[in-house]
This record gives C-alpha cells, structure tokens and sequence, in this order.
C-alpha cells in the first residue's frame, strides 16, 4: 500500500497562503475578539479542549503492571484555559500561531493494594490529585475571500495544523504517529505544527472515518522510564448532556533502550463505535510517564499530539 505523509513543509504554507491577490479594502487587521471568535465556532478545535478535560477521572483498560499505586480512574481537570496569538497577516491571509496553557489536576483514584489496574468493580481508598501546567501550541491559517460588514470582517478558517504540547516537567515526549485503516492510505506524522488539513477542500481535508471502521493506531516515543507509559486517546464528543466520548490505553509492543533513554512503540487497534455522532471531532493523543500515574510521588510529565477527524 502507498504510504503517504501528509508533512506539509512550514515554508510551504506561506509560499501558497500569501500567494493570494487583495482586493478587500477593509483594514487588514486580525484582532484576538475576530480570531477567538473563529476559533470557538469551528467545532473540531473546541473538541480538542473538550477531549483534553476529562473533566474528572475515567474508567479505562489496562493489562496488569508493577506498580505502588494501582489505579482504577484516571482523568485531567482543567481549572484554566489561557490562549495567546502571534500572526502574521499579509492582505487577506493570515497564519497564526495558538498557544494554550491548560493548568489543573491530574486526577488517580486507585487503591494502595494489589488489584488489577482499571477495574471498576474495585473500591477504591486512596484519591491522588497531582498540579499540572501543559502548553499546546497549533498553527491556524486564514482567509478573507469576503468583506463584511460582521464580527469577523469576512475572515474564515482555512486550515488547521495539529496540536503539540507538553508539560513543564519532560520527561516523555511522542516523536511519531501513525494512523492505519484498510483500504486506506496510512497517515504518517512525524512534524505537527507542519502537517495541516484543508477545511472543505475535499483532498486535503480531515481524514474521514465511518462508523465501525477499524483504525490502528501507532504512538512512537522516547520515556525516560524503562516501565510501561500511560498512553491513550480520547476520542468522540458530548452530545446534548450525553456523553459518546472514549478514552482508550494503547498497549506497548516494543522497548529498546539508547543510552539513558528508551525508545518505544504502544499501539491500538478498535472500531469506531456505532453510537459515535456524525460529524467533525479531534481526537486527543497524550502520553505521560509510568511515574505520574503509577506512583504516589511522581509529578506529572505528558505529552501530548491530536488528529482531526470527520464520521460520516
């Protein structure tokens, strides 16, 4: 099968989105009031937030470990959103750069006794919350194709690159995903903030799921832990007071050590399920050390990468 990655070099973007003739006479300006309101109306970044909070601590499946902590639920709470802009706007195009600062909790309810991890049918005793601060940057770009007379001057989402980020303390960090279905080309991603989907231009745009299709995917990454990671994805949404979301560990199935880091690969394979909503959604891919979720102590190390993706 032909693989192909859908890298999109940063100096290539500028090369064809200010590559766009100006004939709006409005001024060019791109203030944060038109860009947040962009943002929030563009129903896969604000899935990305959503997916990001678990809002509490979740059930999830894992295979028995080594650990001091066994947990049952594992969850983020996000207490603070912060968002920042840095553009670069030329006539009617814009690219620009989103930095978001999450700051909450990570949130184990577990037990001090052997059990096996993410069995709900336990009792938990012990709740652990642990501070974190993790910084997701994405870039966005824009085009004013139409000048109007509303609150975002004719401005309009053209693409959206994938979000990267991480938290203060490093310890973790993804290198590589790739995302496999049957009868489809695989998606390769190795450069986030250089890899971007086209909205409504058919060949560019997010990738495109149908309900019980069977994906794959495969999460490469350096730990600085020669114990298993915690790695998961988040994906679905929260539909008028229901939740038809899922949070899914990734198994590991290779660990090589390099000096005094170790290289691994965790990977999933599911089908998308039938209750999942049509539509546009972004899954959320996060990673963090053995050490934040499986010992008492450990502060919060994570990283974490996202994929758009469309049910329909």
């Amino acid at each position: 099968m032909k693989k192909i990655a859908l890298i999109l070099i940063s100096v290539v973007i500028p090369l064809v989105l200010f590559n766009c003739k100006s004939n709006v006479v409005e001024p060019e300006y791109l203030d944060d009031a038109i860009l947040t309101s962009l943002i929030e109306s563009e129903e896969s970044l604000n899935n990305f937030d959503e997916n990001f909070n678990d809002g509490d601590a979740n059930p999830f499946i894992l295979e028995k470990v080594q650990t001091d902590l066994y947990p049952i639920k594992v969850g983020r709470r996000v207490t603070k959103i912060e968002r920042s802009f840095d553009r670069n706007v030329i006539g009617d195009s814009a690219k620009v750069t989103i930095t978001t600062k999450y700051t909450g909790h990570l949130i184990i309810v577990g037990k001090l006794t052997p059990i096996t991890p993410g069995d709900t049918t336990q009792r938990a005793d012990t709740i652990i919350t642990k501070p974190f601060v993790e910084t997701i940057k994405r870039n966005v770009t824009f085009i004013r194709t139409n000048p109007k007379n509303d609150r975002s001057h004719g401005w309009k989402i053209q693409s959206i690159s994938l979000p990267e980020g991480s938290t203060t303390v490093k310890n973790i960090k993804i290198n590589k995903v790739e995302l496999l279905k049957t009868g489809a080309d695989p998606i390769i991603i190795t450069s986030p903030l250089d890899t971007y989907f086209f909205i409504g231009d058919p060949k560019k745009d997010f990738p495109e799921r149908k309900k019980n299709d069977e994906v794959t995917l495969k999460v490469y990454l350096t730990s600085n832990s020669p114990k298993e990671d915690f790695v998961t994805i988040t994906y679905g949404k929260r539909v008028a007071g229901q939740i038809y979301k899922i949070k899914r560990k990734l198994n590991l199935i290779s660990s090589t050590q390099v000096g005094d880091q170790w290289e691994k690969v965790y990977q999933g394979t599911w089908n998308i399920f039938i209750s999942h909503p049509f539509g546009k959604f972004h899954s959320v891919i996060n990673a963090v050390t053995n050490e934040t979720i499986f010992s008492i102590e450990g502060s919060v190390s994570s990283s974490t990468w996202g994929i758009p993706y469309k049910v329909n």
